[in-house]
This record gives C-alpha cells, structure tokens and sequence, in this order.
C-alpha cells in the first residue's frame, strides 16, 4: 500500500499520468494508453480487517480532442481485471466492495470527461474525474481504491496558486430514479493547503472535507437522509534541496455521522503526525515515511479499517482506542525519456497496546504512452 506526504511519495496509482496531460501536450487529437499493471499483498491479521492480494492490470485507452488552448474533450473506456476473478460486484464503489448480488464477467466501464483550463490556474472538470486520491493523507484515503475503485464521475475544481492548492469535488455514486428503492449516494469533498515558500522551504496548512450523502426525495418507501464526514486540518513544513526532499506535518481529525446509525457511534477524532524523505538518484527516487496515529471514535470514509475503530468485519466489532506506527519505504524508477514508471513498495503497521504486526508488499509498472492523430 502507498502513503501520501508532502513529498512526492505517492500511493501506487495506475492512472494518474505521469506527467499532466493538459500542460505538455496540445495536439488536437491525441490516443492515450493510460494504465498500470499491479500485484499488491496485504497480509493483515486480527479482527479489524482481512488480509487481500490484488493481482491484475486497469487500462484506460481514450481519445483526447483539444478545442483550443483551454477546452480538451476525453473519451474512452475504463478496464480493470483482477487475475482469477471470473466475476466483479456491480458499481464497485469507492466506500467498500459492497455485497451486491448482481455482478459481471468483465468490469468495463465508459470514461467521459470535459476538461476547461483557465489561465489563472483554475481547472473544470466535468464527467470523469482525475486522480481519486485527491491529496487525501493516508488514513482518510485507501491507495487500493485507485486500483481497483470504479472512477469518480461527477465534477471537480483544481486549483494552483503561489499561497494556495486546491480540489473540490462531487463523486455521484448512485443516481435516483422517480419512486426508486435505492436512495442516491454520493461523496463530496475538498482538499488543500494554504502555503507560504521561502528560500528551499514551504509552510503549509492542510485542510481536508469528505462528506458522504445516501437519501433523495423520490424514494419509495424511506425519505431519511444519512450524512458522515471526515474532517482535517493540522500543519506541516516541506524542505528540498537539490535531491533531496523532506517534510514533517501533523493534522487533527474528526468523524461525524448524522441520520441514520450506520455505526454504534456518531463523533470520535483522531491525530496523524507523520515524516517523509524522498531522494532523487539519476532516474530513480527512493521513499520513506514514518507516521504515528492515534485514533477515538473514528472511522475513515475512503481510509483503511487499519486506521478505523470499527472492524471491517463485523459492524458490531468496536476497538475503544486505536493506536498505529506506520512505515512505508518505496523505490520508483522512470525510464528516462519515455511514459513509463516501476514502483515497488514495502510497508509496515505495529500496533502497540495490541502487540500486533501487519505488513503489506506492492509493485506496479505505470505507462501513460500517447500517439499523434492529427497534424
């Protein structure tokens, strides 16, 4: 599993490009071949959540038409296949794999997105969203998810400034039809920072919201609306030179839910401080990060159930108090002048109260290749 941190140790993201796409290319018609071929192992133990391995590849080809300077039109296909998997849950959701009985052979799904990008580094994205990790810290986000989750769809604001980042998002998850059984869902949210550089160094303040809806007025039988969000904010400090980079941070969270209970308790917070070096050599980068949670009452939205109060196997399954060390040290190298990156990750979670080790293994070759259509 990847960490997210103020340097550039990013999750294991097989779609995220390795360079971005509206800045370096403006061919009128361009094929890309987004995508990445993985093996995660996630040996976790205990009663919080069940070990997995995902083995297997997500392919994204699509065309890309610019209509100008700002406007770029994308359209394509998601792919993603798990080998020895002969069926998939239908809408594979970013919240969990749900137990929906109805499943396909072959999850292939269409990728739709209408892109505009201002000059004064606002971006508007509408259709099939970017990158789902978002800039979430770890706990709040799952790097599995950019694996294996269906892509966001929906609408999103990028912003990029001297003093501020900024991402706001609404991920629709499940649309509502008139007197529907199944209530509409969808997941909204906002991250950034609020920053200040000076010499080789930044300060910065985060600040992330994810909000998750299930309810709507055309139900047929239930009109009640469920609310639950996850809230954080803290501080941090990056610094680089000419290979190396460092940051520390630490941020504050908070759970809350409203309607109805989907777990024993409605409020509970958290705190995640945490340390990154990354190093650059030639055309490979080595990572590390430390981090230290300590969690009450919380669980994470989008995050792992390593970082929850409530087991992921059994609602009814609650841990008064949670505390975790975390590691991560991982290796990238990008092959020099060409769209492709290897990956290879190892990660541990002690937890100490309970005396416990889980440990989780990863690589992933990244391509991102692009053709020329039109002159």
């Amino acid at each position: 599993m990847g960490l997210t941190g103020s340097t550039p140790v990013n999750p294991i993201n097989p779609i995220e490009p390795i360079v971005p796409i509206h800045a370096q290319d403006t061919n009128p018609l361009t094929l890309r071949l987004e995508g990445s071929s993985f093996f995660v192992d996630n040996e976790f133990f205990g009663d919080r959540i069940s070990g997995y391995t995902l083995p297997g590849f997500v392919l994204r080809p699509r065309l890309q038409l610019h209509l100008g300077s700002m406007v770029t039109l994308s359209g394509g296909v998601h792919w993603l296949h798990l080998w020895g998997a002969s069926r998939y849950p239908a809408l594979l959701s970013a919240a969990a794999w749900p137990a929906v009985h109805d499943s396909t052979r072959i999850h292939l799904l269409p990728w739709l997105q209408g892109r505009v990008d201002f000059s004064n580094g606002l971006s508007l994205l509408v259709g099939s969203l970017g990158n789902s990790a978002h800039q979430l810290p770890l706990p709040l986000y799952d790097p599995d998810l950019a694996l294996v989750a269906d892509p966001e769809a929906g609408v999103e604001l990028l912003y990029s400034g001297p003093f501020a980042v900024a991402d706001l998002w609404v991920d629709w998850r499940e649309y509502i039809w008139s007197r529907s059984s199944v209530p509409e869902r969808f997941t909204a949210g906002l991250s950034g920072r609020l920053r200040y550089s000076f010499d080789n160094a930044e300060l910065y303040l985060p600040l992330h919201l994810v909000g998750q809806h299930e309810g709507g007025q055309n139900l047929a039988f239930d009109h009640s609306i469920a609310n639950a969000f996850n809230l954080a904010a803290g501080l941090g400090v990056a610094a680089r030179s000419a290979r190396l980079r460092y940051g520390l941070s630490c941020r504050a969270m908070l759970f809350s839910q409203r309607g109805r209970a989907a777990v024993p308790f409605s409020q509970g917070w958290g705190l995640y401080p945490q340390f990154d070096l990354s190093l650059q050599a030639s055309s490979s980068q080595f990572s590390l990060l430390l981090a230290y949670w300590y969690g009450k009452d919380f669980v994470p939205l989008l995050g792992s159930y390593l970082f929850s109060n409530l087991s992921a196997l059994s609602p009814l399954m609650v841990f008064d108090r949670t505390q975790l060390v975390a590691a991560k040290l991982a290796w990238q190298w990008a092959a020099p002048g060409q769209p492709c990156a290897l990956q290879v990750s190892a990660s541990a979670y002690l937890y100490p109260d309970e005396r416990r080790l889980q440990y989780a293994v990863g690589c992933s070759l990244r391509f991102n290749p692009s053709f020329r259509l039109l002159k």
